[in-house]
């Protein structure tokens, strides 16, 4: 494990499983680096469209070796799609917490990642919905964070 310049832990990059399956992970579509690409479920393959460094509690979901972060979009709602957009201080839209439950909650919005529909399939979107407590499609696992 390395650490930061501070003397803290720094987080590992690694993928984010959806629900602790494993054998799926959170994906950039295509591999494609650029502001707007569309998250979604894929099979895992190590590739860094899958590699992302988190944090337990307040955090930016970031793309590992990139200055892309994990956004919500300017108007949280239930079934808008996530994406990826140039990572910024301070931007609402990139500002998470990592529970001690595994779910990854918009700061102060009320809204989820959320697995749509609980739908596996390769190239399903990856949403924000309403958190809600229990919520299997809501739980993202990090090997990395597990003890």
């Amino acid at each position: 494990m390395r650490t930061d310049p501070n003397g803290r832990f720094a987080p590992t990059p690694d993928a984010l499983h959806p629900n602790g399956n494993n054998k799926k992970c959170l994906d950039v579509r295509g591999a494609v680096f650029a502001n707007g690409t569309p998250v979604q479920i894929y099979d895992c393959n190590q590739t860094p469209a899958q590699q992302w460094v988190i944090r337990r509690g307040n955090t930016r979901v970031r793309l590992a070796g990139t200055n892309f972060c994990l956004d919500a979009g300017s108007s949280p709602a239930n079934g808008v799609e996530l994406k990826i957009w140039e990572c910024f201080s301070n931007l609402p839209a990139q500002e998470w917490v990592y529970t001690d439950d595994n779910r990854i909650a918009l700061e102060g919005q009320g809204f989820c990642v959320d697995l749509t529909g609980g739908d596996l399939t390769n190239g399903n979107p990856v949403q924000e919905w309403k958190c809600t407590d229990f919520d299997a499609n809501q739980i993202w696992t990090q090997p990395t964070l597990l003890d």
